[in-house]
């Protein structure tokens, strides 16, 4: 039976930039290339430090003059003082906008149905984007089955009345699990300042551009895709177990303890979790995984929703 969901997006906020030098000031900070964000399409990017760990990773749409870096609520904050540091050069503002704006994730065979429904059209295209002066409308998969809304706080009762005629309420969890299902990752303040972005599989979902030219970190970043030393990176799993996983938690492997870390977690029901988590390959590939000091708790890795080049890993050598 095909279903479509609903859910609001309360653990999200945002950043915004204005003024003259907003766009020339990101596009020196973060991964994606801002000259490509039009109120037409968005880019997914992340901020990194100038070692090249990601401080956080993020949606980055426009509305109106205004970019907006949509990122879970626990990072803002922290972004917006590393950031703060530099933008004082710049005619360019730096804001915390998270209460400027309600977010729901909107998924579902009859998605876009929906969407169109509820707004008079749906963006058709990943990253493609519908707004007016009270909304923001974002595709956030290639099918069209996924979608973010932001509303105006004084227009979200309205929203939420015309998707419960057209969708079911589900629970936080439940979008969760399909992010993770689609290999996707929100840094978070428990990972954040640990991971170069290939280590989350951030070059295979289009979040970093090589062509753009310099930003914070850019130089580390580039060197890793480039001379094929990466060792670890993002893996899908499963697992059972009666004590509630948590981001930052260990992995080990039969032969050796401590190979990798949960990044992002969500219940299915019962004691059953999906997870994405940063593994050493080696062990991910030929060995078996379990949770930190539950030898019970076996990890069953699922296949990856999208292909990464191998090169990343062993660059071939001509």
């Amino acid at each position: 039976m095909k279903q479509t969901y609903f859910c609001p997006l309360d653990h999200f906020g945002s950043l915004s930039l204005s003024g003259p030098d907003a766009q020339k000031f990101l596009q020196g900070q973060i991964t994606c290339d801002v000259t490509k964000v039009t109120q037409s399409f968005g880019q997914a990017g992340a901020y990194c430090t100038p070692k090249g760990n990601v401080i956080a990773n993020f949606n980055l749409v426009t509305h109106a003059d205004t970019l907006l870096m949509h990122m879970p609520i626990t990072m803002v904050e922290s972004v917006q003082k590393a950031m703060s540091k530099y933008i004082v050069f710049s005619k360019a503002q730096l804001q915390d906008a998270s209460s400027d704006w309600s977010r729901f994730a909107v998924w579902g065979d009859e998605a876009m149905a929906c969407i169109t429904l509820v707004f008079g059209l749906a963006p058709q295209e990943q990253l493609s984007c519908i707004q007016d002066v009270n909304y923001l409308v974002w595709s956030n998969d290639a099918n069209s089955k996924e979608f973010i809304v932001y509303c105006s706080p004084s227009h979200k009762a309205k929203i939420m009345v015309q998707l419960e005629q057209q969708a079911k309420l589900a629970d936080m969890s439940a979008w969760e699990a399909k992010q993770i299902n689609n290999g996707l990752v929100y840094v978070t303040p428990e990972i954040s300042d640990s991971y170069v972005p290939q280590m989350l599989n951030l070059q295979a979902t289009g979040a970093i551009d090589f062509k753009k030219g310099c930003y914070t970190g850019q130089e580390i970043v580039a060197r890793m895709q480039y001379l094929g030393k990466l060792k670890r990176h993002l893996l899908i799993g499963q697992a059972s177990s009666p004590i509630a996983l948590k981001v930052g938690q260990q992995i080990d492997a039969t032969k050796r303890k401590n190979v990798g870390r949960i990044t992002s977690v969500a219940s299915t029901g019962g004691n059953n979790y999906e997870f994405t988590a940063v593994i050493n390959r080696t062990e991910a590939q030929e060995d078996t995984l379990n949770l930190h000091e539950q030898d019970g708790a076996i990890i069953n890795l699922v296949p990856l929703p999208y292909e990464i080049d191998p090169q990343v890993f062993e660059r071939i050598k001509l």
